[in-house]
C-alpha cells in the first residue's frame, strides 16, 4: 500500500506499507512520525484515511488502521517469515501511484548500529543487508520471501555501493504488534515530534 502523510513539513511525505496480522498497516516511522494525516492508497486505487496505533523511532516502525474500517475492505494479511542468508526474496514498492515487485537477494543477516530517526541516540536494530534497488519514497516497503512471507522492512539505501539496501529484520516488529494485538481498542499512538 501506498502511504502519503502530511500535516508537519512542508512537503507531503511517501512511504510504503504493508497488511499484517490484525489488519494493522507495518511501515517505517520516519515516513509518519509528526503527520496529523495518513492516507493508504491501495493497488487498485481505493484510498482511506489511517491512524498511527503505535510507533518505535529507534527501531524506525510504526504501525497503522485504517480507521473507520470498512467491513467489505479485503486486505489479505502477510505473515512473518525468517530471513535467511543467500536467499532470494523480492521488494514491493510504488512509482508514484504504480505497485512493483522487484527481485532482491538477501546478502546477510546482521545487528546494525545507527541512530534513531531523529539522528540523536544511538541505537542497533536486528538488520539485513540485501541487493536491490530502492529510491527516494520506497522506504517501508517489505522484503518478502519465496513463500509469500514478509521478512524486513526496507529503511534505507546507500549512496556509495549501487542496489545495497537495509532492512529491520520482521522481528523486531513483534513488540510492536503485541502491544496493539493486546489492546483490541488502540487509540491513536501518543504523537512524537516531526523533528528533535
Amino acid at each position: 500500500m501506498l502511504i502519503t502523510s502530511s500535516g508537519c513539513r512542508t512537503a507531503e511525505t511517501r512511504s510504503v506499507g504493508t497488511v499484517i496480522d490484525g489488519q494493522l498497516i507495518l511501515t517505517v516511522a520516519h515516513g509518519v512520525a509528526g503527520q496529523t494525516s495518513s492516507q493508504i492508497t491501495t493497488i487498485n486505487g481505493d484510498k482511506f484515511e489511517a491512524k498511527i496505533v503505535a510507533i518505535d523511532t529507534a527501531q524506525d516502525l510504526a504501525l497503522l488502521k485504517i480507521s473507520p474500517m470498512p467491513q467489505d475492505l479485503p486486505l489479505p494479511a502477510l505473515a512473518f517469515g525468517q530471513a535467511t542468508a543467500g536467499e532470494d526474496a523480492f521488494f514491493v514498492a510504488f512509482n508514484d501511484q504504480q505497485q512493483f515487485v522487484r527481485k532482491a537477494k538477501v546478502q546477510r543477516r546482521l545487528k546494525i548500529n545507527t541512530e534513531d530517526i531523529y539522528l540523536k541516540e544511538k541505537t542497533t536494530r536486528l538488520g539485513i543487508e540485501a541487493e536491490v534497488k530502492v529510491e527516494v519514497g520506497n522506504s517501508g516497503g517489505p522484503l518478502v520471501n519465496k513463500n509469500g512471507e514478509i521478512i524486513g522492512v526496507v529503511w534505507s539505501t546507500s549512496r556509495i555501493t549501487n542496489n545495497r539496501t537495509w532492512a529491520t529484520r520482521i522481528e523486531a516488529a513483534s513488540a510492536l504488534v503485541d502491544s496493539v494485538n493486546s489492546n483490541p481498542n488502540p487509540r491513536t499512538a501518543k504523537p512524537v515530534a516531526c523533528t528533535k
